[in-house]
């Protein structure tokens, strides 16, 4: 697994990991606290730059949203496929869905058909209910992030409690470290196992974790379950960013 590290990393690595206490607050759990308090505060104005954007721009019928699938229809009417969010609004129970996309186009149309998308979405669709869809591209709004536009779009429109959502949207982005030591320790492992046939194997957080246990095992690494959900997480997060798309 990781024959290429040196006895002196593998050393230092201990070191590290030996700096836990059980029962010790991850940092995470502080930022995410402070950043759910933040975003619920800030709904208003993230709801008015969103109805401006909306305002200003085309939407969708579900039936249009199935005809701009097709790449050459889109380029017909000159439509590019874009990283960010669409608004799914039932006008007639004037509800939303928030939903992510890295391309709005490929992924918005997959609610008005049978298991593949929200079913709650899906069924007054069938029912006759009236939608309109907006497609908000990442690039125009004031985040930096597809996982933080959403996030403050599903809590602007209160979408979980009145409207079809069922979950936020995600709040960290990247996983905090109690230290910088252990960040490097992450990346240290990460760049070792990284291209191997074993690192393409880990696709979901059960193998992932499965992996890290027994690479603790192997090498005699200190118990420390917070290292542990950082390397997991830092394995996830490199996978999904290079995944060849």
């Amino acid at each position: 697994m990781l024959y290429m590290l040196t006895k002196d990393e593998l050393s230092w690595i201990r070191c590290v990991l030996e700096d836990f206490e059980p029962g010790e607050i991850s940092p995470s759990y502080f930022y995410k606290e402070k950043t759910e308090f933040a975003r619920n505060q800030n709904r208003e104005k993230v709801r008015k730059e969103l109805d401006a954007l909306r305002n200003k721009m085309r939407s969708y019928t579900p039936e249009e949203l199935f005809l701009f699938k097709n790449k050459k229809e889109r380029e017909n009417k000159g439509l590019n496929n874009f990283s960010g969010i669409y608004i799914i609004h039932n006008s007639d129970k004037d509800i939303n869905y928030v939903g992510q996309a890295v391309r709005v186009f490929d992924r918005a149309y997959n609610h008005f058909l049978a298991n593949a998308g929200n079913d709650r979405v899906y069924e007054d669709f069938c029912l006759g209910n009236t939608f309109r869809i907006s497609l908000i591209p990442l690039s125009i709004t004031s985040f930096s992030t597809l996982n933080e536009l959403e996030d403050n779009a599903i809590r602007a429109y209160d979408s979980i409690h009145k409207g079809y959502n069922k979950m936020p949207g995600n709040v960290m982005d990247k996983y905090i470290f109690i230290n910088d030591e252990y960040q490097e320790a992450a990346n240290l492992i990460l760049d070792k196992i990284q291209g191997t046939e074993l690192f393409s194997s880990l696709t979901n957080d059960r193998k992932r974790m499965i992996y890290i246990s027994s690479l603790f095992t192997e090498f005699s690494l200190p118990e420390n379950m917070h290292f542990k959900l950082g390397l997991l997480k830092s394995i996830k997060e490199f996978q999904k960013t290079n995944k060849k798309i």
